[in-house]
């Protein structure tokens, strides 16, 4: 149950909102439902009988409109910040509060709230810290326990694709996060943590007349592999977060395929790439995935007036990824 304290916290946010994105919100949070608010008041207070992690999380809320309330209330923020660690430091604000009282500890434990994904690097072990962005991998998807109010026999279905969506969004991100640090010292990046030990990869780089093409068989050889390439060539990788193509398949993996720019030094673009990824969640660690296969393509600036459609294809290729409309 919410406290009082955190409930004046997110009233003062909701008060940021206009009338027309309460209802969104309200509308996303109930899926529909039979449940409706047309005024401020009533979407207000539907969103206020909620616990507060939800309504934030819901990606109905622009992450914008809640950095800027936190900001107001003194976070100083990092450049990577996500939803996830916006959450965080939300409740941590409340629990800065005057009037703030802990509750007591309970005697079973707890879920994990719905989109708080952020782990931290030692044990994985979940932990808040006050105004700090909390590293993300390996990725944690958001919880996909029964929602404490489901109107309909759809409601389970369309909240678990609306929250893989959201996992799926968040891991396009922070894997290039870690990627463009790969190397940096100081730097959250990637380790072999990120992957199955038995990842492979196969990875075709395209420029001018030179043909590259290599396959890794493990997480170590793949971490190599990314590293050099990084550092021979001094990329930088921009992923297009606005056309991720994902598809769940029965038997539990995640298929997903992200392209993007890449770029040298400041305003200087020098090609594209496109990859594609396997995910599976770990058996032994609840709700979290790793890579098992990554298919890279990496082409330069002068041969991508060749075709629109770029594809990795080679005698060594580990799958065959057809990603469809979702």
């Amino acid at each position: 149950m919410d406290t009082d304290c955190e409930k004046r916290l997110l009233k003062q946010f909701l008060d940021g909102l206009e009338t027309n994105e309460l209802c969104k919100i309200v509308r996303s949070i109930y899926h529909g439902g039979g449940i409706s608010a047309n005024t401020r008041q009533d979407a207000e207070l539907l969103l206020l009988s909620q616990p507060s992690v939800r309504v934030l999380s819901n990606k109905k809320v622009q992450i914008t409109m809640l950095l800027k309330f936190l900001i107001s209330k003194g976070l100083i923020p990092t450049t990577d910040m996500t939803k996830a660690d916006l959450c965080l430091a939300f409740k941590s604000l409340v629990e800065s509060q005057p009037d703030y009282i802990r509750p007591p500890v309970q005697p079973m434990q707890m879920s994990v709230p719905n989109n708080m994904l952020a782990i931290s690097q030692n044990n994985n072990m979940m932990h808040p810290q006050p105004y700090q962005a909390v590293q993300q991998m390996p990725m944690q998807i958001p919880t996909l326990n029964t929602p404490a109010i489901e109107p309909n026999p759809k409601s389970r279905k369309d909240r678990d694709k609306e929250l893989l969506e959201e996992f799926i969004e968040m891991f396009a991100k922070h894997f290039y996060d870690l990627l463009n640090d790969l190397g940096i010292p100081g730097k959250n990046q990637l380790d072999c943590r990120h992957f199955y030990e038995n990842c492979t990869m196969s990875l075709k780089i395209l420029g001018g007349s030179n043909e590259i093409f290599e396959t890794c068989e493990d997480s170590t050889s793949t971490l190599q592999c990314l590293l050099g390439i990084k550092k021979e060539h001094l990329l930088f990788f921009s992923p297009h977060l606005g056309d991720v193509k994902w598809k769940k398949e029965s038997h539990g993996l995640v298929k997903v395929h992200i392209g993007g720019t890449l770029h040298q030094g400041v305003g200087r673009m020098v090609g594209m790439f496109e990859q594609q990824f396997i995910l599976r969640e770990d058996p032994q660690a609840e709700n979290t995935w790793k890579i098992l296969n990554t298919n890279f393509m990496m082409k330069s600036m002068d041969l991508i007036t060749a075709g629109p459609t770029l594809s990795i294809q080679g005698p060594h290729q580990t799958n065959n990824l057809q990603i469809d409309n979702v």
